[in-house]
């Protein structure tokens, strides 16, 4: 049986409020804790009165002029990333880069790992998130799968990579043009280091996977599930990294050596439902990070893990949604309950 609990913490805050003619007024907070890695995220029903100005929605007529004004220097609308961008010496990539129907890999001209590259994802110059779909995803996914498996042969060493993505500005990207960056390295990052330390702590306790109780755990509870695609299941995260996130887990898969077609077919389907979700609630912007064990290696203490999150809305003079509680305190705040955030998605993975 699975031994994952999910704990929070109940507090009342009072105060006399300027806002109410300085009556007393109370709200209620809920402290949760993410079960495997111990971190916070904070609930204030009451904060749901400020997201119209913490969390602005989408000025669309502003996004499309920005992709209107960025066309024309984007290294790689029209074909111009075959001569603009670099390519990856013969020993790791024949051609120098990969390519696949609309989407193409190639070298970061600045690195911040021993490989990192970046994958086109699609001509289109501009994107809003219900224009992704599973084809697009599949390609791009594909040739990311295709050179983190030619690293791993070149360099067997370089065993922990990550396949990831800034979409737009207030996610972090400096180009509007959608892409995903794919990163490895001989030493995992800082998160994955803590979920290989804590799904190895709990597996010596408790002799199961904690990735795989917890999508039994998420499934039976049903709050914040949101079904499977093949053998992948996806659900609203109890305790978030981030606004409104969503993770997926294949229960089957340790490390990227191991996936097939039908698992890149899997992670595509529910990054398509996901995005078309957020962008019914108005939302423009994601980060996403799928992790894996260490490559060759089949750990029975790690699966493959998702994280997908929102940042702030493209609108003029957007402002950051990242501040001291996330930076430094390495808690978060939650707009939506994921228990409401899953029945808001649920729908596309029906």
């Amino acid at each position: 049986m699975p031994k994952i609990c999910f704990e929070a913490s109940k507090h009342i805050v009072q105060f006399h409020s300027p806002l109410k003619n300085g009556e007393l007024e109370t709200q209620s907070l809920e402290i949760r804790r993410d079960p495997l890695t111990g971190y916070q995220s904070v609930l204030n029903e009451a904060f749901r009165d400020k997201i119209a100005f913490a969390f602005p929605q989408t000025d669309y007529d502003y996004l499309h002029q920005r992709m209107e004004d960025t066309i024309g220097q984007c290294f790689m609308c029209e074909g111009k990333w075959r001569l603009a961008s670099p390519r990856y010496p013969r020993e790791l990539l024949a051609q120098g880069r990969l390519e696949k129907g609309q989407c193409a890999l190639f070298p970061n001209l600045f690195p911040i790992a021993p490989y990192h590259a970046v994958v086109m994802v699609g001509e289109k110059h501009g994107r809003t998130l219900e224009d992704f779909s599973p084809a697009l995803l599949f390609d791009a996914l594909s040739i990311s799968l295709e050179f983190i498996g030619r690293c791993f042969e070149v360099d067997p060493k370089c065993e922990f990579f990550t396949i990831n993505a800034n979409f737009m500005p207030p996610a972090g990207s400096s180009i509007m043009h959608p892409h995903l960056q794919i990163i490895g390295s001989p030493m995992p990052s800082s998160h994955l280091r803590v979920l290989l330390e804590n799904g190895l702590a709990y597996h010596r306790k408790n002799g199961s996977c904690y990735f795989t109780d917890l999508i039994e755990t998420e499934r039976q509870a049903g709050e914040r599930w949101l079904g499977e695609i093949g053998q992948s299941g996806w659900f609203t995260a109890f305790s978030p990294l981030g606004v409104n996130e969503v993770n997926a887990v294949w229960p089957n898969r340790s490390n990227f050596m191991q996936w097939g077609e039908e698992d890149i077919q899997m992670m595509a389907e529910g990054l398509s439902h996901t995005l078309a979700a957020y962008h019914d609630l108005k939302f423009s912007t994601f980060n996403l990070s799928c992790f894996s064990g260490p490559l060759g290696k089949e750990l029975p203490e790690f699966r493959c893990l998702l994280r997908l999150v929102n940042r702030q809305n493209m609108h003029p003079h957007y402002r950051t949604d990242d501040f001291y509680l996330q930076k430094l305190l390495k808690d978060e705040m939650i707009v939506y309950p994921p228990e409401q955030l899953a029945s808001l998605i649920r729908q596309g993975f029906r």
